[in-house]
């Protein structure tokens, strides 16, 4: 897949991208100094993705997943190449670019209510309190988790604390949303039930967010993605393969898996995958 530069000499300025792009990775490597020496965790990946465009990372593990995703959150920096984020380069984390973690990072002495409020209260400094309350009561009513609003986080199943997470996130309103294996502790009907809410939410904002998701799960990409971004192994990795995932939406949980495109996508990615491994590895 050709990817386009926009890319400038100077670190500061670039070329304005489309209005239809929200990210653009130009040429990006990352490295940490350690005891060793200079490790490369990834290098000269560069990705396009658009206004509105759910996209997966997968790879194996330590492939740079996370670590090339913190670089779109802004909580790791590119040692090399920029990360343009709704025409802005990315120096650090903003409310424009909302994050839901694995670990659900709740504030445990918060109510599921105030947990929600804190976020919209710092970002949302504009709105009234009774603007604030609204926003907070919508979207708990969207995950369908209104009347555990007075519970504490250790009071919820793991399943719940991440609706709470993901109802935050979107209750700020960023124009990009980042994933980080938010479903990967989390049983397979939990899992399937939270997939149908995040892509609920999506719609509801008129598919006008971008998602950005970190997983393991090949199921899971294909259900949610319009694309999916294949990683080779680490260190110094790069994109190996960029796959397109051509179903049409919305997408029934149940009958897609019978569709010939699923099929198609599913061996691809699971292709790209396993070939690392060969007969030989077992022996």
């Amino acid at each position: 897949m050709e990817t386009k530069s926009y890319l400038v000499d100077s670190a500061t300025e670039f070329h304005k991208l489309p209005a239809s792009t929200s990210i653009n990775i130009n040429n990006v490597t990352v490295s940490f100094d350690t005891p060793k020496g200079e490790f490369i965790a990834v290098k000269d990946i560069n990705l396009t993705i658009q206004k509105g465009e759910i996209v997966s990372l997968i790879g194996h593990s330590g492939c740079g997943k996370s670590t090339l995703m913190n670089t779109i959150s802004g909580m790791v920096s590119p040692s090399k190449g920029q990360v343009i984020a709704n025409n802005k380069i990315v120096t650090g984390p903003g409310p424009d670019r909302g994050i839901v973690f694995q670990n659900y990072s709740l504030l445990p002495w918060l109510s599921v209510y105030k947990n929600i409020y804190e976020a919209v209260d710092s970002v949302l400094s504009d709105k009234t309190q009774s603007e604030k309350r609204t926003i907070v009561e919508e979207h708990l009513k969207m995950v369908n988790l209104f009347e555990h609003k007075d519970k504490l986080p250790g009071q919820l199943s793991g399943g719940m604390k991440q609706r709470v997470a993901i109802a935050r996130a979107f209750a700020i309103n960023p124009s990009i949303l980042l994933l980080d294996e938010p479903f990967g502790a989390l049983d397979a009907l939990t899992k399937a039930s939270l997939h149908i809410e995040l892509l609920k939410l999506w719609n509801l904002d008129n598919r006008n967010k971008t998602i950005v998701m970190v997983t393991h799960d090949i199921e899971e990409a294909i259900f949610l993605s319009d694309k999916v971004v294949v990683m080779n192994n680490g260190p110094a990795a790069t994109i190996r393969e960029i796959v397109d995932v051509n179903i049409e939406r919305p997408r029934n949980k149940k009958d897609i898996v019978h569709v010939p495109e699923y099929m198609k996508t599913h061996d691809k990615l699971l292709g790209l995958l396993m070939d690392k491994f060969s007969i030989e590895d077992t022996h």
